[in-house]
């Protein structure tokens, strides 16, 4: 997997992988033994993607040169999302690929880092027993040729034993030879029940070797490999079975595609995945698309989305400001809305939580529901009040918004028409726009600075910290840090007096302190697991990194007085 390092030498573990149906858990032999075969005598492939491969990605390409499955990055360690995940999740399951979230096992124990990678798959719709959703996966390798802290048997079997009791299936476990050997000296016992996907790039014909005896499932045999709908590098797999039996494991009947109505057993709406529209009537349609992709809203997000889900909570009966902010209360409201419908209490608005959510409206219509369409609506330039009151401006902005995007324009708001306006590009700004930007070369006042970050949701400096003639590229440059990261992102250090003094330096408005406490935790282990290392500083350790564009330092900073933060260098 292209996630952290490039493997070398990496002498992987194997097993075939034989499909138990019937009760309980999918389980797999391991008993058949590797050949001298080349990757192309198996004819199921598949690959696997995270944040590193070039987006979009177009899925039906995949699937149209015959891949059948695609293993995804949803988190490493206790606190990092990959960014592309629920995008990639929806996105691969529409397009008929069969599916399936991994974990990057890194610090930490394992009963946190599952807990964490459980929350993100159910967030995005993964629940392990739906239609074309495979076993979900850890990854277990080494980072930066060490292994994970405190990683060894015990904290393994955590993982597995938490997402097996989640999912209700095995997991698959990625790993190498070389892994059990160091990392876990030799103690495999964790791992007994689960199929084994094991890297081996080398040229040749000779499969990976054994782990604690036993066999690979899926080998993957690249990461420099091609896939049609993939730009750049791709890792390239195969499933050492028949595709009746990975389809087995999916669990998908014989004709059954992923995004068809199942012939299988349906399951229960748990978390915040995929599922039916809620409501019915038209707007585009009855309910909404089978793999509808939802925005992901969570603690701190900003804009009108998060206006919009305040107003539809308000319509559900729970008591909450619809000021566009999603703070504690929210998040609050959200979870009791989840528990009341069903639906797992994470207090964060996915998929699921949206379909519930989300109810029609139509002309003659009143209250916080009408309120949450509006504010749509006005969101993409429409002159309309957001009072409530669905009356025939509501509807004219209705229908005008269907005819532009492909639906049935009969002014009544439903699944897909709300689908559609919770996830296109308002053309009205979130928050109030600078009066004057600067150009991307020059400099902000402390006004400008904090409306920038307020609409990317970044949070305001604390403290003393000053922005007051920072430069626009820097502010576009934590912005894009945020994105590219996913995380949430509080600002120490700015212009302020204090800092060092040279010609890229804080006073010149070229670096910016970032928290590494509390929700800081990830900027640091996406910066320490995605950027380039390089050579310290003087004693602190130092990453290299481009951001839209933007080339940024950034310095693990340990001061002697105390403080530990990041001093990051926009160029």
């Amino acid at each position: 997997m292209r996630i952290i390092s490039k493997k070398t030498g990496l002498q992987a573990g194997a097993m075939v992988a034989v499909a138990a149906a019937g009760f309980g858990l999918i389980s797999f032999s391991g008993n058949e033994e590797a050949q001298a075969n080349s990757p192309a005598a198996y004819s199921v492939k598949g690959f696997d993607t995270s944040h590193h491969n070039s987006h979009p990605i177009q899925w039906s390409a995949a699937v149209s040169a015959g891949y059948s499955f695609v293993f995804q990055k949803a988190t490493q360690g206790t606190g990092y999302r990959d960014p592309q995940f629920a995008g990639d999740f929806a996105g691969a399951s529409q397009a008929g690929l069969m599916v399936a979230p991994y974990h990057f096992y890194d610090s930490g124990s394992g009963a946190a880092q599952a807990d964490h990678f459980v929350r993100t798959a159910r967030a995005a719709g993964y629940d392990g027993k739906r239609a074309g959703q495979l076993p979900p996966v850890v990854d277990l390798e080494k980072i930066r040729g060490r292994c994970p802290a405190g990683v060894n048997n015990t904290q393994v079997a955590a993982f597995l034993s938490k997402a097996r009791q989640a999912f209700g299936v095995n997991p698959i476990v990625y790993t190498s030879k070389d892994f059990a050997d160091t990392c876990l000296r030799g103690n495999t016992g964790a791992l007994a029940n689960s199929p084994l996907w094991q890297p081996r790039y080398e040229s040749g014909t000779r499969e990976p070797a054994p782990v604690g005896g036993r066999y690979w499932s899926i080998w993957q045999y690249t990461e420099n490999g091609t896939v049609p709908g993939l730009r750049g590098r791709a890792d390239v797999n195969v499933y050492k079975g028949t595709l009746t039996q990975l389809r087995a494991l999916a669990p998908l009947a014989p004709g059954q595609t992923p995004t068809s109505p199942g012939t299988g057993t349906p399951t229960p709406s748990t978390g915040n995945g995929t599922g039916t529209g809620a409501g019915t009537g038209a707007g585009g349609g009855a309910s909404a698309p089978a793999a509808a992709v939802w925005p992901l809203l969570k603690n701190g997000a900003r804009g009108v989305n998060v206006t919009t889900a305040q107003h539809l909570l308000a319509a559900a009966g729970q008591s909450v400001t619809a000021d566009g902010i999603y703070g504690p209360n929210t998040q609050n409201a959200a979870a009791a809305f989840q528990r009341a419908h069903g639906l797992t209490a994470d207090g964060i608005i996915g998929p699921n939580t949206w379909n519930k959510l989300v109810r029609t409206v139509g002309q003659g219509a009143n209250g916080a529901a009408v309120k949450a369409a509006q504010a749509q609506l006005a969101g993409y330039g429409n002159r309309i009040a957001v009072d409530g009151a669905f009356g025939p401006a509501t509807r004219n902005a209705a229908m005008a918004f269907q005819r532009s995007h492909g639906l049935t324009a009969d002014g009544v708001i439903g699944p897909k028409t709300w689908n559609k306006l919770i996830n296109g590009a308002k053309s009205a700004p979130t928050t109030p726009a600078p009066t004057t930007p600067a150009p991307s070369n020059g400099r902000l006042t402390q006004r400008q600075a904090l409306t920038q970050l307020a609409a990317a949701g970044i949070k305001a400096p604390v403290g003393r910290t000053s922005l007051a003639g920072v430069r626009a590229r820097t502010i576009q440059g934590v912005i894009a840090l945020k994105k590219a990261s996913g995380c949430t992102i509080t600002i120490t250090g700015g212009t302020e007096s204090g800092h060092s003094a040279g010609p890229r330096s804080h006073a010149n408005g070229y670096k910016l302190d970032l928290r590494t406490r509390d929700e800081g935790r990830c900027v640091t282990n996406w910066i320490k697991t995605t950027q380039r290392k390089a050579s310290p500083r003087g004693t602190d350790a130092r990453w290299h990194g481009t951001l839209n564009g933007i080339s940024a330092e950034y310095v693990y900073e340990i001061p002697r007085s105390g403080g530990v933060h990041w001093d990051i260098t926009f160029i």
